[in-house]
């Protein structure tokens, strides 16, 4: 089954070759000082707003990170376009059910961020989307921001029974905010609580009430990004030291595979959006040896007879997981991952210590049982290496299938696997971008 995994994941990456995540694309920034740099921007197809920002000079430039406070401005040529703003927040506003607060609160909040521009004049519309949530928020001339969220609530019946109710009145506070504006004040009425809809509002406000000011500017075309996912994958080889007892009979913790190995495979990674987060999965081989023992029978004298063996085997691991990437300068980032692996022995070689020479079944022969504690990685990423030290606890064998182990025997053991290991992403790279404005400062 994990060689066909191999196979199958193998065929992915082939398939895959030119998906990566990290994309480079022609745009500017401007600085909280006023100057403006024009080169490319590392785009993150966020949904919550940039933490921070990647921009280089050039495709041979190394790039450089800056902190959304530093910034007034990113604008991809032809993308998505966002201003670092204060602007009030509702953070008690939520939509899954088991975060609802009792009754309609609200707390509303000034968050400085670099929010996504909808539509750019006199009449401003912004998007924030927080998880779970969406916020629209909208400026016109002589009127503080108006703030709209999605958000549900939970409200008490008569019964005293709690009942799901939608909280987002966003219809009748649009056309409070534009009822002197009769178009508008229609399309707030029908308007869909999504960027379109929103777009609409102000759209009929530019057009009819709002006669000699600066033209309306939409970025409705560009909201929506190209991709919310990205699919990256390549080859990974390093060492592992194993601390494994044998598999099946206790020697009072006697070590039967104390030593280096080499390992070797594949893995991928689905990155979330704003690329900061991946669901990751590896496929690996590495050599080990183990002793075991085959029950033979007992005579009519009630002695029980054993045949021992030593073997020399392949281990087959699957790990799935997450990991998270701190973002570093020149295109670096901290890796910090977790997860969980499944093991299989494959092709086993036996040599016969002590009793009859038998061929042992296949139960008798096996690795270490993971903890239920989960892997935990620790590395550093440079463009397309990674390079990573993990490590994965093992329960002890004489604790292995006894009914009356220790709870704490089902989370720590004294066997266990140290790895170290560099990866590389395989593909085309995707910063082939060529900037298509002038690359500089003004």
């Amino acid at each position: 089954m994990l060689l066909r995994l191999f196979g199958v994941l193998f065929l992915v990456i082939i398939t895959t070759y030119n998906a990566l995540a990290q994309v480079y694309e022609p745009g500017y920034l401007v600085r909280s000082n006023g100057d403006t740099l024009r080169g490319e921007i590392e785009n993150g197809f966020w949904n919550e707003p940039p933490t921070f920002i990647r921009y280089r000079l050039s495709a041979s430039s190394p790039s450089i990170l800056w902190q959304p406070r530093q910034l007034r401005v990113v604008s991809f040529s032809q993308g998505r376009y966002f201003r670092y703003e204060a602007l009030p927040i509702d953070h008690a506003a939520e939509t899954q059910l088991s975060m609802l607060s009792r009754g309609n609160q609200h707390d509303v909040q000034i968050d400085s961020v670099l929010a996504e521009v909808l539509v750019e004049g006199p009449f401003m519309l912004w998007r924030v989307a927080r998880p779970r949530v969406t916020h629209f928020l909208l400026r016109r001339p002589g009127q503080p921001v108006l703030e709209l969220s999605e958000r549900r609530y939970l409200r008490q019946m008569p019964s005293g029974g709690w009942a799901i109710t939608e909280g987002n009145d966003y219809h009748a506070q649009l056309g409070q905010y534009v009822g002197d504006c009769p178009a508008a004040y229609q399309a707030a009425a029908t308007a869909a609580f999504t960027a379109a809809g929103m777009v609409g509002v102000v759209r009929a406000y530019d057009e009819t009430c709002a006669p000699g000011q600066a033209p309306f500017r939409s970025w409705l075309a560009q909201a929506t990004p190209r991709r919310k996912q990205a699919f990256q994958a390549g080859i990974v080889a390093g060492t592992r030291y194993n601390r494994i007892e044998n598999f099946a009979y206790s020697t009072n913790g006697a070590c039967a595979d104390c030593g280096v190995h080499p390992f070797g495979g594949l893995y991928a990674e689905l990155v979330q959006p704003s690329r900061t987060t991946a669901i990751y999965g590896e496929l690996s081989l590495s050599p080990f040896h183990s002793s075991s023992a085959q029950f033979l029978g007992i005579d009519n004298s009630g002695n029980v007879f054993y045949s021992y063996f030593d073997y020399r085997a392949w281990l087959a691991t699957a790990r799935l997981g997450v990991r998270y990437f701190a973002p570093l300068a020149h295109d670096q980032a901290l890796v910090f991952s977790i997860g969980y692996e499944f093991n299989r022995v494959l092709s086993p070689t036996i040599t016969s210590t002590n009793g009859l020479p038998v061929i042992p079944d296949t139960e008798s022969m096996g690795y270490a049982t993971p903890t239920l504690l989960p892997n935990f990685g620790l590395g550093w990423r440079w463009q397309r290496l990674t390079l990573l030290l993990d490590g994965q606890l093992y329960s002890n064998s004489n604790s292995r299938g006894r009914t009356d182990a220790r709870f704490v025997d089902f989370f720590f053991g004294s066997n266990f696997a140290a790895r170290l290991g560099v990866g590389y992403r395989l593909g085309h790279t995707s910063d082939n971008h060529t900037a298509k404005s002038k690359s500089g400062i003004e």
